[in-house]
């Protein structure tokens, strides 16, 4: 569980497990005990009793202060450099149902079989909004490719029955043939690790991000930022119904409190969750958090954790990452 969540949850769920524990049978009054050893050991009970529940909060504060102080490790810096200086290349594929993809691929310089991020953009965005970003993950060393989804940038031909016809988005999970299309297109890039792929997302697609853990085996971690929430009535077509899939090892990010409240109903459904809170920036959501460097700390960490071989690997995100 994201751990700002667990400030709320966990006290009150610790101390009705602590007394859960305490048997009516145990607490009865035996016939012969003298009133002064009942005293003594009521007292002795209660003292036990209010150590562990004061011991117990106290490690919740310690892991919630954790959970959302900012580290200050100096191991991850962010290179932001400019995306005029990453080498591109303007690529297409097709879609299972003939949406022709346009997107940018970057490859970084020097590496050998690097793994591969995708970077999916808002709703109404392109793949422009990630021009921040590209940069910072190619100078980390991973290859990017960053398409346009259906309807918006340049992916707006679809090609079918042999003619081509305009493309709108429309309906959400159709998007989710983009995030194939996108991983079809990579298994034939033999300078890259496709089998090491990590999804970054913001809104729309931090929805597929998410989703997208659970529904492909490549994906091995995501990143999903500001997205929508879960509720028992949901009926998101992305979220709520678009079929069985367990997502894992997504990192959440938000600035202001509604949308951290959103993305946590999300990471309760997570295996291997990792959630962090911009404190300092609560006015600053979706792709505009790329305006600081925090949340690309914990971006590049995330991915190290989970998508480098052979190298020393951090932990970032979250404490509980």
């Amino acid at each position: 569980m994201i751990a700002e969540n667990v400030k709320i949850l966990l006290p009150n769920a610790s101390a009705g497990v602590v007394l859960s524990n305490i048997s009516p049978m145990k607490l009865a009054l035996p016939r012969r005990l003298a009133p002064t050893r009942l005293a003594g050991r009521t007292k002795v009970a209660a003292l036990a009793l209010t150590g562990i529940v004061v011991a117990g909060s106290l490690a919740l504060g310690v892991l919630f202060f954790l959970s959302i102080w900012p580290f200050s490790s100096d191991a991850i810096q962010v290179d932001r450099g400019s995306i005029t200086g990453a080498s591109s290349n303007s690529v297409t594929y097709q879609t299972d149902d003939g949406v022709r993809i346009a997107a940018s691929w970057y490859l970084p310089k020097d590496s050998k079989s690097p793994p591969v991020v995708i970077l999916l953009h808002e709703q109404d965005g392109t793949r422009a909004q990630w021009d921040p970003l590209v940069p910072v993950l190619v100078n980390a060393g991973y290859a990017v490719l960053a398409p346009d989804i259906r309807g918006f940038g340049e992916s707006t031909t679809a090609i079918r029955d042999g003619k081509e016809e305009t493309v709108q988005f429309a309906n959400r999970p159709d998007a989710i043939l983009d995030v194939s299309a996108a991983l079809k297109w990579l298994k034939g890039q033999r300078e890259v690790d496709s089998g090491r792929v990590g999804v970054i997302g913001a809104r729309l697609g931090g929805d597929l991000a998410y989703v997208a853990t659970g529904l492909f085996p490549e994906v091995k971690a995501a990143v999903a930022i500001t997205t929508t929430p879960y509720t028992n009535e949901n009926r998101d077509p992305l979220i709520g119904s678009i079929g069985d899939y367990v997502a894992h090892d997504v990192c959440f990010i938000a600035g202001g409190r509604k949308q951290w409240e959103d993305v946590v109903t999300l990471g309760v459904r997570t295996v291997h969750p990792g959630g962090r809170r911009i404190l300092d920036h609560p006015d600053l959501d979706g792709v505009a958090l790329l305006a600081v460097d925090e949340p690309i700390r914990h971006m590049l960490g995330w991915f190290d954790a989970r998508l480098r071989r052979d190298e020393q690997q951090t932990n970032w995100c979250s404490a509980n990452a």
